[in-house]
């Protein structure tokens, strides 16, 4: 693998991602909906503590090296045949292991069906031990294209075809499990196809030792990032009843989806993208401003939103039985654009191994959340104390991260304030509409979008710094399908 394929292509990569994690999320709705007129709730139950024990289990289960594999600056052949030979054998151990875990963990939760879901389930760290070497080569060469239409594959033909026809002939829990492995499986298989690793290269203990170490930094970062995440529900449900917990449960659910979309862009495009570059401290410097403008025009007007129209978006996707959550969705939606600046932020400590501060971000970020989460519960404020400490954390998480940011790649305050303010004023602009326009929350949404395209075009001195775009290549391209009077304006 040389370095030449390593030159980021951001536009196309960002396109083609952006289509895949928008199609997957929306094949996974239609799949999750389906189910649930199919299998029953004892069904997604048993699913649901199969798929947390497989998930903690699973990030050790690589220790790091996929992540490893991209990051790398000098990887050549011989990594990635150590890579795939080191993987697969760890597979093998963790199927193992699970496998005689299994009715341990099925005692424990006297669910004996959990016997044999775990063990089929676990199954699955052999299928990803032998592809997630090639899957990760194919993230360095942001070959976007091709993960997506893995993605698709496995999800149309595991999820809507043999997990529904399973569920249609009344398999029960039995069609999650198997849509789950065939997913998998194709996803696999693809990958090995296009990303096919000189495994006849044998393994060498000496490559292997290079890409370790960073890692297991990247499995305790992620660990910690993991385990922040959980640990406030994990204290409401020790303290308040179960419902108050469901209630809890589903709204940190809905206040991570937009997180998590924007999560998987950064894990995978600008993770990629930069260690490509990571060697060139004043380009990671433009993609970094570039990529923090971006991200803030996105969410700090979608934050803002949210929390003023957090009742209608709870009813929109909770429905009426969750109408109680409402006001700790919107307490927890402040916490949106916090997190998705710092996902940008974990990108860059990923990218120029930053990862033993990362860590010790991530557990100040814990302490941060479990400490509040447990203060606000002893003192009887309830969810509403717990999400005010999750909003709080997720502060200080940004600024922690955002620091080092800047120190290692030399920004000061006046770059950091450019960057945020587009978001900034689009967020006050928008949010002031919603507030002055007296009418239903499903009216003001689309006028308020329609208001923001139309500040987008007509003004982008101050939402586009031409610092941004400092060829006019991307206003010149958005110019050309304007129509006249509105090119003069966009390209002046």
């Amino acid at each position: 693998m040389t370095e030449e394929g390593r030159t980021p292509s951001w536009g196309a990569s960002l396109s083609w991602q952006s289509l895949n994690v928008l199609l997957q999320v929306i094949l996974q709705l239609v799949y999750i909906r389906i189910l649930a007129g199919l299998l029953t709730e004892e069904d997604f139950g048993i699913m649901a503590i199969a798929l947390i024990v497989v998930g903690v289990v699973e990030i050790f289960a690589q220790v790091g090296i996929g992540p490893s594999v991209v990051q790398y600056a000098g990887l050549e052949p011989k990594h990635t045949a150590s890579a795939w030979w080191f993987s697969a054998a760890l597979g093998l151990v963790f199927f193992g292991g699970m496998f005689v875990a299994a009715p341990e963990i099925a005692l424990h939760y006297q669910e004996p069906v959990l016997r044999p879901v775990l063990r089929w389930i676990s199954l699955s760290f052999v299928i990803s031990g032998f592809s997630v070497v090639s899957r990760s080569l194919l993230i360095r060469d942001m070959n976007f294209k091709v993960l997506t239409a893995c993605a698709l594959a496995g999800m149309v033909v595991g999820n809507l075809g043999v997990g529904l026809a399973m569920a249609w002939q009344g398999a029960g829990v039995w069609a999650y499990v198997s849509a789950l492995l065939v997913q998998n499986a194709v996803l696999s298989l693809g990958y090995l196809y296009f990303a096919r690793i000189p495994v006849l290269q044998g393994f060498k203990l000496s490559r292997i030792r290079q890409l370790v170490g960073y890692g297991l930094r990247s499995t305790a970062f992620n660990l910690l990032t993991y385990a922040a995440a959980k640990v406030d529900v994990w204290l409401v449900g020790e303290k308040l009843s179960t419902g108050e917990t469901g209630l809890y449960d589903r709204s940190v659910h809905l206040m991570g989806q937009p997180i998590t979309v924007l999560g998987k862009l950064g894990d995978s495009v600008l993770f990629s993208g930069m260690s490509s570059i990571q060697g060139d401290d004043q380009q990671m410097r433009d993609v970094t401003l570039r990529a923090m403008h971006l991200v803030a025009l996105l969410t700090i007007p979608l934050a803002s939103a949210l929390v003023l129209q957090a009742e209608g978006v709870t009813w929109l996707f909770l429905g009426d039985r969750f109408a109680d959550a409402a006001p700790v969705v919107q307490i927890l939606f402040a916490a949106v654009a916090f997190r998705a600046l710092t996902k940008l932020g974990d990108a860059n400590l990923r990218a120029l191994d930053g990862l033993r501060t990362g860590i010790a971000i991530k557990v100040l970020f814990f302490l941060a959340v479990g400490g509040g989460v447990f203060t606000a519960l002893h003192q009887g404020l309830g969810m509403i104390g717990a999400a005010w400490a999750v909003v709080l954390a997720s502060g200080l998480q940004w600024i922690l991260t955002t620091l080092w940011v800047m120190t290692r790649l030399r920004l000061g305050p006046k770059s950091l304030g450019q960057s945020l303010q587009a978001g900034v004023i689009l967020a006050v602009l928008s949010t002031g509409c919603m507030v002055a326009l007296p009418t239903a929350w499903y009216i003001e949404v689309p006028l308020t979008a329609g208001l923001v395209l139309a500040l987008l075009s007509w003004m982008p001195a101050w939402v586009a710094p031409r610092w941004t775009d400092p060829n006019g290549a991307f206003r010149a391209a958005v110019g050309r399908k304007l129509p006249s009077p509105l090119q003069r304006r966009w390209t002046a």
